[in-house]
């Protein structure tokens, strides 16, 4: 019971995360490949601490990883999967 408690609550973690249109865009742009928060900020317009505090609400829904490379780091999407998860999402009536 406790392992079906904490999938719901990662469920609802994600849901939240999914819920704003700029997380979705990053989702997005990651798709492709991974970006740094540069990259992110030249691609958006928004500046770092904005970029920043998506980009942890995704980490924490475990829907992005990290790679750090000397003071850069890079995220990518947590599955490959979650590219296609999209157009689903973008296709429900």
């Amino acid at each position: 019971m406790a392992e079906t408690d904490r999938n719901r609550a990662l469920a609802a973690l994600r849901f939240r995360a999914l819920g704003d249109e700029t997380r979705l865009r990053f989702l997005e742009i990651l798709s492709d490949r991974e970006h740094t928060v540069a990259d992110l900020m030249a691609a958006t317009g928004l500046g770092q601490s904005l970029v920043s505090h998506h980009l942890r609400a995704l980490r924490d829904a475990a829907l992005v990883t990290t790679r750090r490379d000397g003071r850069w780091i890079h995220y990518a999407l947590s599955r490959p999967t979650l590219a296609t998860t999209r157009l689903v999402l973008y296709e429900l009536d």
